[in-house]
């Protein structure tokens, strides 16, 4: 008969007919595949292997209360554990589907990227284009071009934010279609340099905890990361 009362309390069962054996002794079917220790994890079967303990304890001489209330509180700790996991599980899905459900209301708006060229429909009354003035730039100026290349507007900018109406020098609202935008600076000196500008572009499509977690598939600039740092316009 095997002694119970060892510090690791499945040690007797254990030692006497192994992880399978013990398994086996308690009623428990073996699975198909090879199990390891950690099956000894599963509450079902902890709590089956302590029953057969239990059954299989010397009478002359009982199992130690300490050990016992050590026994169960394993036990207890073991199923809280499995609760707790349980329920993490259920959030982690919740979470994922509240995040797919809101990245889908994002295809078909627009995000502010760094480029020269956007597409402009007539749904658009104007469009945003935001850029940095450097300091020391006696004067800034944007020139916006038609896909034919063609010089439709030209604008001085007097900030970082510039809303244009659509509109060409002659105040003709001008049709749909893609835009070039070429804005400059000019400083004390008469030297001129480019500056980057940003325009709103298209959200195509949005891939949920993929490899990258969620990333947007943006026009003419493929895929990006969702951050807090995108500026996503209405």
């Amino acid at each position: 008969m095997a002694n119970i009362s060892d510090s690791n309390p499945l040690n007797g069962l254990i030692a006497q007919y192994g992880t399978e054996g013990a398994k086996a002794k308690a009623g428990i079917e073996k699975p198909a595949e090879a199990v390891t220790e950690a099956g000894l994890a599963d509450q079902n079967v902890f709590l089956k292997l302590y029953i057969e303990q239990l059954k299989g304890q010397d009478p002359t001489a009982p199992q130690d209360t300490n050990d016992m209330v050590a026994q169960m509180s394993q036990f207890s700790s073991l199923e809280k554990l499995t609760s707790i996991s349980d329920q993490l599980e259920n959030m982690a899905s919740a979470l994922t589907s509240n995040q797919a459900l809101s990245a889908s209301t994002l295809v078909g708006k627009s995000v502010m990227m760094d480029g020269s060229k956007t597409a402009v429909t007539d749904a658009q009354d104007e469009v945003l284009l935001k850029t940095v003035i450097p300091e020391g730039s006696r004067s800034a100026t944007l020139k916006i071009y038609d896909a034919d290349n063609q010089l439709v507007r030209t604008a001085e900018l007097t900030g970082a934010e510039y809303k244009w109406n659509r509109q060409d020098d002659e105040g003709n609202i001008l049709p749909s279609g893609e835009y070039r935008f070429a804005a400059s600076s000019m400083n004390e000196k008469g030297e001129v340099s480019a500056m980057t500008t940003q325009l709103p572009t298209r959200i195509q499509g949005v891939t949920i905890n993929g490899e990258n977690g969620t990333v947007l598939n943006v026009e003419n600039h493929g895929k990006i990361n969702l951050t807090n740092e995108l500026e996503i316009l209405g």
